[in-house]
């Protein structure tokens, strides 16, 4: 691991749990055991640091989607199997997160609404692919299931405006793609997500 991957990691931990905003680059300096001369000489200011957080975190779970899909025995149980990786990182992350990139950092935040196009034409050709291995019924429209269900998905985004404060975003996350998968499914793929399901023992909404 490079200096700059080690920044990187630290600081997205950080952000993580804490949010950005109460980030410091004194706090990522003494975590990563370099001084802020060196820091600033990786990343100039918290702004760039910031983004380039985002997108190192984006960049790892794209890997690790692909890494999914290339193992798995169809399209559900790639899509079951980046669900759960998914979920993993939701539980393990503050809400303010996303609240503070959106809020404060809006240059940030529109970087990742720019690869929500990608994602949606992504998820469409998986669908699509669902569909001819008689997972997906025939009936649906993948371009539309992916971007209704890219929709559905930004709520994440704004759980400080949700009129819901008892449920968490895992539960959210949970309910919107459940929902999703089960709505598209045929009797064959709904197997295969009531199966994820219990073995996880996910708490269905």
């Amino acid at each position: 691991m490079d200096l700059r991957e080690k920044i990187l990691t630290k600081s997205m931990d950080l952000m993580m749990r804490i949010g950005p905003q109460s980030v410091t680059m004194d706090m990522v300096a003494r975590d990563c055991g370099i001084s802020k001369r060196t820091l600033y000489e990786t990343f100039p200011n918290k702004l760039t640091l910031i983004s380039g957080v985002v997108k190192y975190s984006h960049d790892i779970n794209a890997m690790r989607s692909k890494e999914i899909f290339d193992k798995a025995e169809n399209s559900f149980h790639a899509l079951m199997g980046v669900y759960l990786m998914a979920r993993k990182f939701i539980q393990k992350t503050s809400t303010v997160f996303m609240t503070d990139i959106k809020r404060l950092y809006p240059e940030v935040f529109n970087e990742f609404k720019m690869r929500e196009n990608e994602h949606i034409k992504s998820l469409a050709a998986i669908i699509k692919r669902a569909q001819d291995e008689g997972l997906v019924l025939s009936r649906i429209n993948c371009d539309i299931a992916a971007f209704l269900f890219t929709n559905n998905i930004r709520s994440i985004h704004n759980m400080d405006e949700l009129p819901f404060p008892q449920y968490s975003t895992t539960e959210i996350f949970d309910g919107a793609f459940l929902n999703f998968m089960r709505g598209m499914a045929t009797t064959k793929g709904q197997e295969i997500v009531e199966n994820y399901v219990r073995i996880n023992l996910i708490k269905d909404n």
